[in-house]
């Protein structure tokens, strides 16, 4: 199926389509023409896209106030360490506007009386926040930051786990089991909002619809709930080949719930099992920190540095703590090591131009001096039509101008007093 977006390999493939490149050339490896990909995305395609002031690869952190701790470090993945916005969150979650001073007032304002419980104020030091006045005692609320996240490196794609479903696990304990505990599976239809939920009943008799049996041991009652779930067609389950006491309830839709009225008989996994197309164990390995990336729309990085725990590498498959999973995640996203993508992650309409500027840079290196004027030509006609398609991205909205630091809006809601 064609996409509208480039993936490292077609992204190279369309480089060495667009400059009649070898295919048997080992003047540069696939890997060299990434390394030009990356440097021109950070060098030329980010700083387009920034320019337009479309809130492009905006994303946001927030940080627990703690007592007596004044600094607090700007995103390691901030563009340029530069920030888009910083707020002060109540406990209730409500944002508040913080005023940026210059750093050659921080001794006037540090010695002027502020609220310690609502801070709003801060300068830049380094690649710090750092708040003022004090925060002594026990300040309450979250610091909440806004940053353009740097867009990952693009790597080959056999460095990349393509999702394709998510799998609890449920340990079966015989033991404690009784007729009428029930296993629930539900998730939200992502077409109509309804919650869908099928319920499956332990009976110690023959069982009906929904229904699994306690059988004579641990196994056996895995192997028929197993079974009831298949019959029942909405999700597929296995308890493995051979037998075991743990079934697998294997579903398409992230946030669906798996939940036991007896825990201590049907053990839900607190781990989510991502089922990938292919895990290379050479590359990512217990320990490591890796993102979670969306394929389709914006290409963004849905979640940062998530380590894989012990025991979350295996054959075709990675583990996490359900809470460390991101909720927006889909099928056919995938997950790198930090850092990495293979999808270039800017909007799919300028990939064409990240292949047109990768090309130059190519035919720049080989002394290829005619290829490369005809290359700037086709790069210079991209960026005059790309503020069409970045610019103003809704339309029939025009942003609205708030005079927020006016006089008659000086004590409405979200703006404190200063001191």
């Amino acid at each position: 199926m064609a996409v509208p977006w480039y993936t490292s390999t077609t992204l190279i493939s369309a480089v060495k389509r667009k400059i009649s490149f070898p295919t048997s050339s080992n003047t540069f490896t696939d890997d060299d023409i990434l390394a030009f990909a990356n440097e021109e995305m950070m060098i030329s395609q980010v700083p387009s896209v920034l320019e337009f002031h479309e809130e492009y690869f905006v994303t946001s952190q927030s940080l627990e106030l703690k007592p007596n701790v004044n600094r607090y470090p700007i995103p390691k993945r901030a563009i340029g360490m530069k920030l888009r916005d910083v707020f002060w969150s109540d406990p209730a979650g409500n944002l508040f506007e913080m005023t940026r001073i210059n750093a050659d007032d921080k001794a006037f304002f540090q010695s002027s009386v502020g609220a310690n419980q609502a801070i709003h104020k801060f300068y830049l030091e380094g690649n710090e926040i750092v708040l003022t006045s004090s925060l002594a005692g026990n300040p309450t609320g979250t610091l909440v930051i806004y940053y353009f996240i740097r867009p990952n490196q693009l790597v080959t794609e056999d460095r990349a786990a393509i999702i394709s479903s998510f799998s609890k696990s449920i340990i079966i304990d015989n033991t404690t089991l009784v007729a009428g505990d029930t296993l629930s599976i539900s998730y939200e239809d992502p077409m109509t909002g309804d919650i869908v939920e099928e319920i499956f009943t332990a009976v110690a008799g023959i069982p009906g619809t929904n229904e699994f049996q306690i059988g004579g041991s641990s196994i056996s009652t895995a192997t028929n709930l197993a079974g009831a779930v298949n019959t029942e067609g909405t999700f597929s389950a296995t308890n493995g080949s051979p037998a075991t006491a743990t079934v697998t309830v294997t579903y398409n839709i992230v946030t669906t719930a798996v939940e036991a009225s007896n825990t201590a008989a049907l053990n839900v996994s607190t781990s989510l099992i991502l089922n990938c197309e292919s895990v290379d164990s050479t590359v990512f390995e217990v320990g490591d920190l890796v993102d979670f990336l969306q394929t389709d729309g914006g290409h963004q990085i849905l979640a940062i540095d998530v380590q894989i725990p012990a025991n979350g590498v295996s054959t075709n498959t990675l583990s996490f703590l359900t809470s460390s999973v991101p909720t927006g995640l889909v099928v056919g996203d995938y997950i790198c090591l930090a850092h990495e993508c293979i999808i270039p992650q800017i909007p799919s309409d300028l990939h064409n131009g990240l292949a047109e500027r990768t090309c130059a840079r190519i035919l720049a290196a080989i002394g290829d001096q005619q290829g490369f004027q005809i290359t700037q030509g086709k790069i210079a006609e991209i960026d005059l039509r790309q503020g069409t398609l970045l610019d103003q991205r809704v339309e029939g909205a025009p942003q609205k101008v708030t005079g927020r630091h006016g006089l008659l809006r000086y004590f409405k809601t979200g703006v404190r007093r200063r001191v």
